[in-house]
């Protein structure tokens, strides 16, 4: 049976080392995510490291304090709340993000299915989207069109692929 608690455990502690290799490492190459945020699901490894290589160097720290963690079979879910800093202002999309110097503090929960060999094949992520525009200093109209341009961008690289 897959240890997909410890799958999702291996992915938060790459995240909070801020390491991205690891963290794609921990998917199996059809991964599929999906997010509170977007209207369809994004599928493949390589469309998702080229999320991380855009991001993750953006911050100084981050720390997922896991408040609840559950296991069934497969698939593990676990409830928490992460703790980033910024070293940088955010480069999303084009645009430049004022993140420098900034802290978030965001609840949310986190779902994974793994396979036999304990590869994450599907990763679901719920944020509290509106506390980050919050924390950010965004207008929920910049978010917006952060979010449209975003699935724009992923839709491309769909028919790329």
């Amino acid at each position: 049976m897959a240890e997909a608690r410890a799958a999702l455990e291996r992915l938060f502690d790459a995240l909070e080392a801020l390491d991205a290799k690891q963290v794609i490492d921990s998917l199996a190459d059809d991964v599929t995510l999906e997010t509170e945020a977007l209207d369809a699901p994004i599928k493949g490894k390589r469309l998702m490291q080229d999320m991380l290589t855009d991001s993750m160097d953006a911050y100084d720290s981050v720390r997922i304090e896991r408040r609840k963690i559950i296991e069934s079979g497969n698939s593990a879910a676990a409830f928490v709340t992460a703790h980033a800093r910024f070293g940088r202002d955010l480069e999303l999309l084009g645009e430049t993000l004022p993140t420098k110097g900034k802290e978030l503090s965001v609840a949310g929960a986190v779902f994974v299915e793994v396979d036999a060999a304990g590869k994450i094949t599907r990763l679901m992520r719920v944020r509290d989207t509106f506390g980050v525009v919050q924390q950010l200093g965004l207008s929920p109209e910049r978010m917006q069109a952060l979010m449209e341009r975003f699935e724009e961008q992923v839709k491309q690289q769909r028919r790329a692929a």
